[in-house]
């Protein structure tokens, strides 16, 4: 994450994502709950939606609301934005990966 920028860490063991910010010096600050839901993984589009592999992949807007459920046919490990326009979310799954076309690139 760029300084300035909103960063993401999400544990599924504590049922916890968190946002904050990178500093200019490279110390993260602003540390707060971001939604009380964890996941495995973490990827942020250039909206500041933010979505969470957990059990499925759940998209969050900026505020924290959820605004969508990407339902994967095996549980979701890791999130990644990619693909020529940056529009494609790559979905590693135990045995699989999956591409799910977005309207918003990502970060």
């Amino acid at each position: 994450s760029a300084p300035g920028k909103p960063f993401f860490v999400t544990s599924e063991a504590e049922v916890m994502t968190w946002s904050g910010t990178l500093g200019p010096d490279g110390n993260f600050t602003d540390f707060k709950p971001f939604v009380q839901q964890g996941g495995e993984g973490v990827a942020v589009d250039a909206q500041g939606n933010v979505y969470l592999a957990a059990g499925q992949v759940y998209a969050y807007d900026p505020s924290g609301r959820l605004i969508d459920t990407i339902e994967i046919p095996e549980r979701p490990l890791q999130l990644a934005f990619g693909g020529r326009d940056g529009r494609t979310l790559f979905i590693a799954a135990r045995t699989s990966l999956y591409a799910v076309r977005t309207r918003v690139r990502g970060r």
